[in-house]
C-alpha cells in the first residue's frame, strides 16, 4: 500500500513539476523566445525527474529512522543526478539561458522537499492509524472482560432467582418444571459458549432472550409479556451477541408491572421497545448496561445504538449487520 502511494506521487509530483514546461506552447508567450518549446527535452526531464523522484523517496523511506543519513544522501543523489543530468542537458539541448540545464536544477531541488514533506505525512497517517487500532483493541479487550464479568455476575444473580421460583414449581407440577430447567440450560448454554466479542445470527439471539423470557414468566407470570415480530427470513441478519438480554433486563428494572416487551425488525434495524411505568427505586442491575451496548456495537458495526424516550414508551433501536 505505501509503495503504490509513492509511485503515484512521484507520477504526480513529476507532472505537476513539468507541465508548466507546456505553457512556452502558447502563441505570444515572452518565455518562449528565451525557451523555446523541445519535445523531446520535455519528455528527457520527465523521465529523469520521475526516476529521481522514486529513488529519492525510497531513500527517505529507509533511512528515516536516521534524518542526517536521510539528508546525506538525498544530497549526494541530487548532486549525481544534477550533473549527469546538466551534462546530457548541454550536450543534447545546450545550456539554458537563465538557469543552468533549464531549470534542471531547481526541479531536482523541489522534488526532494516534496517527497521529504510526502514521507512526512504518510508516516504521520500511519502512526495515527497505528493508534486507533491499538485504541480499539484495549477497547475490544475491555468490553470482553465486562462481559465476562457479565457472566459471572448473571450466573448468581439469575440462576438463585430462576432455582427459588423453580422449587415452588417442582413440587406442583414436575413437567412445568422440566420445561422451564431446559430453558434455563439454553440460555446459559448460549451465554457461556458464543464467542464473547464476536455476531451472531438474530435466529440465534431470539432463541436466547425466549428461553430468557421464559425463566421470568415463570417468575412474573401474566406481568411480564415478550412479543418478538421477526420474519424467518430475516433471522439470518447478524449483531453482536448478547443484545437484548441487556435490553430485557434493563426493562425489567427500571419498569413496573406488567410489562410489555416488542422485538420488531424494521429495515436494517431492530426496534426493542418497552411500555414506561419507571419505578422510584429500581432494583440494581447485573448487566453491562447501555453504554456498554452502544461500545460494542460501534466497535462490531461501527455504528452506534438509538434510544428514545416518550411518555408511554422506551425504545432502543439496534443496527444490524
Amino acid at each position: 500500500m505505501k509503495r503504490q502511494v509513492y509511485i503515484y506521487s512521484a507520477l504526480f509530483i513529476t507532472l505537476a513539476l513539468n507541465i508548466p514546461k507546456l505553457f512556452s506552447l502558447r502563441e505570444n508567450n515572452p518565455l518562449s523566445h528565451f525557451a523555446p518549446f523541445n519535445l523531446s527535452e520535455v519528455i528527457f526531464q520527465t523521465v529523469l525527474n520521475l526516476i529521481f523522484c522514486l529513488i529519492i523517496f525510497y531513500i527517505s523511506d529507509t533511512f528515516k529512522i536516521n534524518k542526517v543519513i536521510t539528508h546525506l544522501v538525498n544530497l549526494l543523489v541530487l548532486l549525481f543526478f544534477f550533473t549527469i543530468g546538466l551534462s546530457i542537458q548541454k550536450n543534447l539541448y545546450g545550456a539554458g539561458y537563465f538557469l543552468p540545464g533549464r531549470g534542471l536544477g531547481v526541479k531536482l531541488i523541489l522534488t526532494v522537499i516534496l517527497v521529504l514533506i510526502e514521507v512526512r505525512i504518510v508516516d504521520i497517517l500511519r502512526h495515527a492509524r497505528m493508534k486507533e487500532l491499538e485504541n480499539d483493541r484495549l477497547r475490544n479487550a475491555n468490553l470482553k472482560a465486562e462481559l465476562s464479568l457479565l457472566k459471572g455476575q448473571l450466573q448468581p444473580h439469575f440462576f438463585f432467582n430462576a432455582l427459588s421460583s423453580l422449587s415452588g414449581v417442582v413440587r406442583e407440577d414436575p413437567a412445568k418444571a422440566q420445561y422451564y430447567i431446559n430453558q434455563l440450560s439454553r440460555f446459559f448454554r448460549y451465554s457461556l459458549q458464543k464467542e464473547d466479542t464476536g455476531l451472531v445470527d438474530l435466529k440465534d439471539e431470539i432463541n436466547a432472550v425466549n428461553a430468557y423470557a421464559a425463566l421470568l414468566k415463570m417468575r412474573h407470570e401474566e406481568g411480564f409479556q415478550l412479543i418478538i415480530d421477526i420474519p424467518e427470513d430475516q433471522q439470518h441478519r447478524r449483531l453482536p451477541h448478547m443484545s437484548f438480554q441487556p435490553l430485557v433486563e434493563n426493562a425489567l428494572k427500571h419498569n413496573k408491572i406488567p410489562l410489555v416487551l416488542e422485538i420488531r425488525l424494521q429495515d436494517n434495524h431492530v426496534v426493542v421497545k418497552n411500555n414506561l411505568q419507571p419505578v422510584h427505586f429500581p432494583e440494581p442491575g447485573t448487566g453491562i448496561g447501555l453504554a456498554n451496548l452502544n461500545e460494542r456495537y460501534k466497535i462490531l458495526l461501527q455504528q452506534e445504538i438509538s434510544i428514545n424516550k416518550t411518555n408511554t414508551a422506551f425504545i432502543v433501536t439496534l443496527p444490524l449487520q
